[in-house]
């Protein structure tokens, strides 16, 4: 059973004023939102890995941007855009549309919310095998490795890259599979096949 989604919220949307907004032109642009970013390698959100993979392609023409509250005087790799806690969640789905990647850097998740909106707004998932995530994401479009596998997160983030999809299509297969419509039907048809079940003891 899948967590609802609200798609009037979480769908794609034209991103060209984020582009704007950030000064950004041709850049690949991958997207990482957190309720906790840090650089302790220990830490279950995982953000040392997404500054270490920004690190890794610092000379690319890539951009890395964290959406999530994060420690003062903080020190990142120079092609990550820090925005602090986005509560909007119309802004935080221009930012899933905008990308071309969204990572998953956690070490456990039940169900990922993050990956259900990604996709819903035409943006592929790439991250860690953290137990739910990789239970629900649309496997075409998303791509899961061992965690702390820094070179195969790295290696499955530019492939994901470097793959052509098209954002209206993701974007609808995410809206039609994460709707809440769709879990209220799921968990209805659910709660009738149990009833029946009780009646017919």
């Amino acid at each position: 059973m899948l967590n609802g989604l609200e798609t009037s919220v979480f769908h794609y949307t034209d991103p060209n004023s984020l582009r704007k907004k950030h000064g950004l032109t041709d850049e690949k642009i991958i997207f990482h939102a957190t309720p906790n970013f840090n650089l302790d390698p220990n830490h279950i959100k995982g953000g040392y890995y997404v500054n270490t993979l920004a690190e890794q392609l610092a000379d690319q023409n890539v951009k890395v941007i964290i959406a999530g509250p994060y420690p003062e005087n903080i020190q990142v790799a120079d092609n990550v855009i820090l925005l602090g806690s986005v509560s909007d969640q119309a802004v935080l789905a221009q930012y899933y549309s905008l990308a071309d990647v969204t990572l998953l850097a956690s070490k456990k998740e039940t169900f990922s919310m993050v990956t259900a909106e990604s996709l819903a707004c035409g943006t592929p998932v790439v991250g860690f095998q953290a137990g739910g995530p990789e239970q629900i994401a649309i496997p075409e479009y998303s791509r899961f490795v061992p965690y702390g596998e820094l070179d195969s997160f790295i290696n499955a983030t530019k492939q994901m890259l470097s793959k052509k999809t098209n954002k209206t299509d993701i974007s609808e297969q995410g809206m039609e599979k994460y709707a809440k419509e769709k879990m209220t039907e799921d968990y209805y048809a659910v709660y009738l096949r149990l009833l029946k079940e009780k009646q017919g003891e």
